[in-house]
């Protein structure tokens, strides 16, 4: 039977039948005439030598509600942006594109530019290359609707972005940001940083600190840190981005700050996901570092720490319980995957499960720096692009012309 639960703060949008994709897609096309449709790609330059990145670029350039893509790149060097250039321009065939070059001179002087006026400095991560993204098109000043997914989808397929950009593009429906989820699942459960670390962190901030609005908004999300959405581009230029694994936790409660409840959504995009997968397979904790696992857990969780503790006393005592709370918890879980796996018929290493909880709970304790607040709230976050755009021509044209087309 499909699910068709319903959050009782977040509107969410099942998968409930196939649908017709031709006549999904000319609706989309009939909409965007007054609101053009954009989609922003964030890309490492690597992506472009590996299958998933060229391959999503063939199925897009056949998408006619896509008014344009554009690329945030960073990681390169001018030879492989002239490369890339042609590679995209060949693989989107007619379909207008742009590239922001975030190594590139142009780009560059813009950053110094910010950090002149006080902003955070330039860090490479897809959270800069999504600020760049968003600020280079509010520069525009057109309205538009802004879809954007990860740029490593390996099973992806065109019915995946129209149900992404449904929701915001529908005139009889409310939304200014669509959040996507979608299954994580081949011969076993993927997605551990979501089902291991985050579900259970959630849980133990609640356990802790009691129930607030955030709160139920971050738990109602199904997948909390998947990289797709699509945003009305004012309501995306108003929030705040962190420059890199905190980015997707960072959206869901900057919306939560800017906008109704009734203005967001999540949407079902379809069923496992085939993404890049990083292995944990009894990996010491201290060795975890050197994939970036620790990293990347670290600033989620510091993202997440920073908003939910604003404008609360005693920090440190909170956080030290939450880390403690988030092991029990976590531990509890596993077992329930266990069991799911069990009724699937999938394969489950509970060994690697207990591992990986191990390596989230060693992340925790340096992100929470055994209680030192003011290293456990260190989260630089961009401001929103929006307003700084509106009161400065010269950035306004700046990012404008930055632009590689």
């Amino acid at each position: 039977m499909p699910d068709f639960y319903q959050h009782a703060r977040l509107p969410t949008l099942h998968h409930l039948a196939d649908s017709d994709l031709v006549a999904r897609e000319a609706e989309l096309a009939e909409w965007s005439k007054e609101k053009p449709i954009v989609l922003l790609l964030p890309a490492l330059q690597s992506e472009f030598k590996k299958t998933a990145l060229p391959r999503m670029l063939r199925e897009i350039s056949g998408v006619s509600y896509v008014s344009e893509v554009v690329l945030t790149v960073n990681h390169a060097s001018s030879a492989q942006i002239d490369k890339a250039r042609a590679q995209v321009a060949s693989l989107l065939g007619d379909k207008p594109f742009t590239l922001l070059w975030n190594d590139g001179p142009a780009l560059q002087a813009i950053h110094r530019k910010l950090e002149a006026q006080g902003l955070p400095a330039f860090r490479h991560g897809k959270g800069s290359n999504i600020w760049m993204g968003v600020a280079h098109l509010k520069a525009r000043g057109e309205p538009l609707t802004v879809a954007s997914h990860d740029t490593d989808i390996l099973s992806y397929e065109r019915g995946m972005l129209w149900r992404l950009c449904y929701p915001v593009a529908h005139p009889d429906m409310p939304y200014q940001f669509a959040k996507g989820y979608y299954g994580r699942v081949g011969e076993r459960l993927y997605g551990r940083m979501t089902r291991l670390m985050i579900f259970p962190l959630i849980q133990a901030f609640i356990s802790v600190t009691g129930r607030s609005p955030l709160l139920d908004h971050l738990e109602g999300f199904r997948y909390p840190l998947s990289g797709e959405f699509c945003a009305d581009l004012n309501a995306i230029s108003e929030v705040a981005m962190p420059s890199g694994w905190g980015l997707e936790v960072c959206l869901l409660s900057e919306m939560f700050r800017t906008l109704r409840a009734e203005k967001m959504c999540q949407v079902d995009l379809g069923f496992n996901f085939e993404h890049r997968h990083r292995t944990v397979s009894n990996t010491p904790a201290s060795e975890a570092a050197s994939e970036g696992l620790i990293d990347s857990a670290i600033e989620v969780s510091r993202t997440l720490a920073k908003h939910l503790m604003r404008g609360k006393d005693d920090t440190s005592a909170l956080l030290e319980a939450v880390q403690k709370r988030y092991a029990e918890l976590a531990n509890q879980w596993v077992p329930r995957y266990q069991h799911d796996a069990l009724l699937n018929g999938l394969r489950y290493d509970v060994e690697d499960e207990q591992n990986a909880v191990l390596v989230f709970s060693e992340a925790l304790r340096r992100a929470f720096a055994d209680g030192n607040t003011e290293h456990a709230m260190q989260c630089i976050e961009r401001p929103a692009s929006g307003p700084l755009i509106e009161q400065d021509v010269s950035l306004r044209e700046a990012l404008v012309a930055a632009g590689i087309r």
